[in-house]
């Protein structure tokens, strides 16, 4: 059995401030954004890529490692046409992102349009629809605070993933939809501050001067 510690300490980092507003849209499934029904495709096993889910447990198989970066704390994985769909449209390409060997965020590639389908299974309230496709089609992004996920769909390129540089010289897709655990960004922006602290100390200590004890 794995320690519990760094599983621990990560969801309090991640879930730092979580709490669902009042205002949040009744859903048609729960489960559905949990993975149980056909919203997000489903972990059918314990192996299986899911968020939270330890690096060392999941089945890999047919990813490509994308590297590791800040001290090897970020680490990314994707694999092209896993053979998993959202609604009526095919997943071209699946990211995993990790931090400390947990999964923080998925993120999925695809050809076709699938706003509607992800509006319609995600909420009841017809105001709270009605404000999400004025969104999709001002700003061709919608944006969900959902439970323990922030779920985010766009038809436009991210300009802060870095994920996206190492798998896409140019954004070749049209439709980018993410699900994330809550403090993602912020403790990604954590781990750059922890290493750019690291190297400012390395290059301002003389060279040859030691830090062993008097």
């Amino acid at each position: 059995m794995r320690p519990l510690l760094p599983f621990l300490i990560l969801t309090a980092m991640l879930s730092c401030g979580q709490k669902r507003s009042s205002t949040e849209p009744s859903d048609k499934a729960v489960s559905s954004v949990n993975g149980g029904v056909t919203l997000i495709p489903a972990a059918d096993s314990k192996t299986a890529l899911a968020l939270n889910g330890y690096r060392d447990v999941i089945d890999l198989t047919g990813y490509e490692d994308l590297g590791s970066f800040h001290f090897r704390r970020l680490h990314f994985y994707t694999r092209k046409n896993p053979g998993i769909k959202i609604g009526p449209a095919n997943v071209d390409e699946i990211t995993a992102y990790f931090i400390d060997r947990y999964a923080v965020k998925i993120r999925y590639k695809l050809s076709e349009d699938v706003a509607a389908y992800l509006v319609d299974s995600l909420t009841t309230d017809t105001e709270r629809v009605k404000d999400m496709n004025k969104n999709w089609s001002k700003q061709r992004q919608i944006k969900w605070n959902y439970f323990s996920k922030i779920i985010t769909y766009q038809n436009k390129c991210p300009d802060d993933d870095l994920a996206l540089t190492l798998t896409n010289e140019i954004c070749d897709s049209p439709y980018w939809l993410y699900v994330e655990l809550p403090g993602y960004k912020k403790k990604v922006a954590e781990l750059k501050t922890v290493e750019n602290a690291v190297y400012e100390y390395l290059i301002d200590v003389p060279s040859g001067q030691s830090s062993s004890p008097d």
